[in-house]
């Protein structure tokens, strides 16, 4: 079995003669100081911590943080749904296609919406269901794969859905007749091998890790010639070159495993992989913001492009997540403190504006742009829609006023996307007219739908398809949680209305071809058009589990005590 190491044999680097046995005995004090520094002792105990944090609201009045049982239900009842006929048609395949009732293989063959969902499963108690998973999960062998592994989105949705569910068990949240200590331990066991396969990942000279491991030669490689045919767009550089997200999304679950084994290894090589941007040596104009794509060999910046989006987004969001996970006694968690907070305020500053009154449409609304180079480009994707929940996080634990406010005109704009639609579920990216400081803006409507759609909304869409994302939802639970304001678990009951009317198909929720035109009677033919034949793992483990814990009882995933991965799984506070 390959190991997770930096200090293997590699490309870049010559084993060392026998004659630098002085190097050899400052690598073991080295490595030792490491262990100090990283390593948690063990965890393993089946009731939840102290609380570590002080996030959600407080001043709940006339029971409101109680469960809203019914709509609750109906969500728990859509995951019944998803998962049932997943289990008839597709067991064992990393999706089902909804429509067809066809199995697909996406994630390397593992079963990727049985590990990833496996988390909903438990905050949702089906017991039934979760049994069928865990049974799955420890027999898959994570040391054979088909295709080259993506280290981000296996990371994410695998190994954090692995270690994510022992934590669960271990705090008691799972019963012990549905995961006893043997299947715990078999469980951890499988985290255990699927990160030591993905180590390769890391041994670059910077620490950022490459674009895919082969696992079949237990090298890290650069991204296969099929990324660039589906991305035509995607520049090639001399160097593989990588997003802020790749480097620096994987230290909470790799912390979080290395409390759990007590080997420093995990959290060593993640702190290595995400140093060159927190701690930077390339000079950004804005503070806070890392310029990307990274070459992973020299870590410097091959282009110039700074925002909140894909690609970038879960590195900003590790940052504030990194200050609630980590213990007191963690030394640099007042540097990533500071380094969420001048993001957050350049964010604010540089790359969030207001949309400028339309003929049919008055209000303004908040919206995240991009910079590229000198050029601000005026479009938003549904990922960026994580930044309003994020933002407030760090708002409330921070004690930051004017974020508070700032996060809640985002949410409020992405709402606004939403409720423009017919179907009440906003587009895949839109754009607008910003309202100041740019009187010829990089996009304008160009074809009479878009035209129509700006005078009747402020913005127009570009993509106007729905792929069963999370991230709106996901700020509206954190809206909710914090403020306590109804009208959140409103918006959230209005878009799950909608998911529910439009995206329910013949054997799961496909995603939609255009949130503006939703209805079968709008399509030709039998009305399949109107669907993409496309169930992604995180709507189960993102989309259904944030609806869900909105209408639950506030004590359920407190954000006092867990942490939420970008991929939606939890981790306990121990502090």
């Amino acid at each position: 079995m390959p190991g997770f190491r930096r200090w293997g044999k590699s490309k870049f680097q010559k084993n060392p003669e026998s004659s630098f046995k002085l190097l050899a005995a400052v690598f073991v004090i080295t490595f030792y100081l490491i262990i100090k520094e990283f390593s948690d002792p063990t965890v393993y105990f089946r009731r939840a911590p102290s609380i570590g944090a002080h996030v959600q609201f407080t001043q709940w009045q006339n029971g409101t943080h109680k469960a809203d049982a019914a709509k609750a239900g109906q969500v728990r009842d859509a995951m019944k749904y998803t998962f049932r006929k997943y289990r008839e048609r597709a067991w064992g395949y990393d999706d089902i296609l909804p429509v067809s009732g066809n199995g697909s293989n996406s994630r390397n063959g593992w079963g990727a919406f049985i590990v990833d969902s496996s988390t909903t499963l438990a905050l949702m108690g089906l017991w039934e269901e979760l049994e069928l998973a865990v049974e799955h999960i420890i027999s898959i062998d994570f040391r054979q794969a088909e295709d080259l592994v993506d280290p981000f989105e296996t990371t994410i949705r695998y190994l954090g859905g692995l270690v994510s569910l022992v934590d669960l068990a271990d705090a008691g949240i799972i019963p012990e007749n549905v995961v006893n200590a043997t299947a715990r331990n078999a469980i951890l066991n499988q985290a255990v091998t699927l990160a030591n396969c993905l180590g390769p990942a890391y041994d670059t000279p910077t620490g950022m890790p490459w674009p895919r491991v082969d696992f079949s030669i237990s090298e890290g490689v650069e991204d296969p010639p099929s990324v660039f045919m589906k991305n035509p767009e995607k520049k090639r550089y001399v160097n593989p070159v990588i997003g802020l997200a790749r480097a620096g999304s994987s230290i909470l679950e790799t912390r979080t495993l290395t409390r759990l084994t007590g080997n420093a290894i995990y959290a060593a090589n993640s702190t290595k992989a995400w140093a060159p941007l927190v701690w930077s040596k390339w000079i950004s104009p804005w503070k806070g913001i890392v310029d990307a794509p990274l070459d992973i060999v020299t870590g410097e910046p091959a282009g110039r492009q700074r925002h909140w989006d894909g690609g970038h987004d879960s590195y900003y969001e590790y940052l504030v997540k990194m200050t609630l996970l980590a213990p007191p006694r963690d030394p640099y968690l007042d540097v990533y403190r500071q380094r969420f907070l001048d993001a957050a305020y350049s964010l604010r500053t540089y790359l969030s504006s207001r949309s400028a009154p339309a003929p049919n449409h008055t209000m303004q609304h908040l919206f995240i742009g991009r910079q590229d180079s000198s050029w601000y480009l005026n479009r938003q994707g549904h990922l960026a829609c994580f930044a309003p929940g994020t933002v407030l996080l760090g708002s409330k634990f921070y004690d930051e006023t004017y974020l508070h406010a700032f996060a809640l005109a985002l949410l409020e704009g992405c709402h606004h996307t939403y409720t423009s639609t017919p179907s009440k579920i906003g587009p895949e990216t839109w754009s607008w007219i910003p309202k100041f400081g740019f009187d010829s803006p990089v996009y304008e409507p160009q074809t009479g739908r878009q035209k129509r759609e700006w005078q009747e909304m402020g913005l127009w869409s570009i993509n106007p398809q729905y792929r069963g994302r999370p991230e709106y939802v996901e700020s509206l639970f954190y809206a909710w949680r914090i403020t306590g304001e109804k009208r959140y678990r409103e918006w959230a009951w209005e878009a799950f209305r909608g998911m529910e009317k439009y995206c329910k198909a013949p054997f799961g929720y496909a995603q939609l071809a255009d949130v503006y035109r939703p209805g079968l009677e709008q399509w030709s033919g039998d009305g399949n058009g109107r669907w993409i034949d496309m169930q992604e793992s995180f709507w189960g483990a993102e989309t259904l589990k944030y609806l869900y814990l909105t209408f639950s009882d506030v004590d359920v995933a407190s954000l006092d005590r867990w942490v939420f991965s970008t991929e939606g799984h939890v981790f306990r506070m121990i502090r």
